[in-house]
């Protein structure tokens, strides 16, 4: 073979090691996730800074991982669905948005269920939330850790809401979540459905005169700037953060590179804890920064929206299993 010959093999041999990442013949393989929320919120930063980094570390190279945020790769419905079906690998998406596949994450959107974060963290990282995780493996997701979106609070453009009455007849948005939904129905609510990639549009074209979520997506997302200039302090949802992966991707590794991932993931996710309870009251002062007026609910006020929603939580565990619905409340409430 001529000394020309050998340089060309030797030459397409490197370019090939480079395209698989690594010289042992197996293709890297890119994991991407997906998500609605910027990119400099709390999980996009906990997934760059220790889930990236860990995974390709950890496996050799063999992985590495692309983040996609502010919607990029679709709405919350196409992300899950995609992440179901292994067209990318995972999401980072509020719970309400897997619940149509995974019913038993209804438990944890219950009403006034949680009284702090802690209380929410223990629940979900607890044997009560067994079930949840089962049901969620067998829907095709793999639960890689339940992050932060935070307590919910409802925003509208003409008035405070601080007792079931000041809800009758206001067309509200809310996710993809039957708990929310029938939730609002039992306060007098019209709910009405968006995603969150048309929220803003969809309240400042009057299609919505109110919303709900955490102060994090009510200051990213601008929705002061979509006339919602009245913030009430309900905190009547604690929402949480799912960060999924595809089963039908993670079946397909390594025992190692499967449980480097699932690590991985674990750290980010205690991580991303951390820098939701730090940030929130940093974006609770940006909305009043801009104008925005706020008003937490009394105690009494608390206690007339309970007794308004308390049949749902018969309805749930008459769905879901009281069993397993009454353990999930025990423990979320410390008894």
């Amino acid at each position: 073979m001529s000394h020309s010959r050998k340089f060309a093999l030797a030459a397409v041999s490197l370019l090939a090691g480079v395209v698989l990442g690594h010289t042992s013949g197996q293709a890297q393989e890119v994991l991407r996730i997906g998500g609605v929320i910027y990119g400099n919120h709390s999980s996009v930063r906990a997934i760059k800074e220790v889930f990236v980094p860990e995974v390709e570390k950890n496996t050799g190279g063999r992985y590495t991982v692309e983040i996609y945020s502010n919607a990029e790769l679709g709405g919350n419905a196409e992300i899950v669905q995609q992440t179901r079906n292994g067209t990318i690998f995972g999401a980072f998406v509020s719970s309400a948005w897997v619940t149509s596949y995974v019913p038993e994450l209804g438990a944890g959107g219950l009403p006034f269920l949680f009284g702090s974060r802690e209380d929410a963290f223990r629940t979900f990282d607890s044997d009560a939330a067994d079930p949840v995780r089962e049901a969620m493996r067998e829907a095709g997701f793999e639960p890689l850790g339940f992050m932060e979106l935070g307590f919910r609070h409802i925003t509208t453009s003409s008035k405070f809401v601080t007792s079931p009455e000041d809800l009758a007849g206001m067309r509200i948005r809310l996710q993809a979540n039957p708990v929310h939904m029938e939730t609002f129905r039992l306060l007098g609510a019209s709910p009405v459905q968006i995603d969150g990639g048309e929220l803003f549009a969809a309240l400042n074209q009057g299609v919505a005169d109110g919303q709900e979520n955490p102060y994090t997506v009510i200051s990213m997302f601008k929705l002061d700037e979509a006339k919602q200039k009245y913030l009430s302090q309900t905190g009547h949802f604690y929402d949480i953060l799912t960060f999924i992966g595809s089963k039908h991707i993670l079946d397909k590794m390594s025992e190692a590179d499967r449980n480097a991932i699932l690590a991985a993931a674990q750290k980010a996710t205690q991580l991303q804890r951390e820098y939701a309870a730090e940030e929130e009251d940093d974006f609770r002062a940006a909305l009043l920064e801009k104008g925005v007026e706020m008003k937490e609910i009394t105690p009494e006020q608390r206690a007339a929206f309970q007794k308004t929603t308390a049949p749902l939580y018969d309805t749930v565990a008459e769905d879901l299993g009281e069993e397993f619905v009454d353990e999930f409340v025990a423990t979320a409430r410390g008894e």
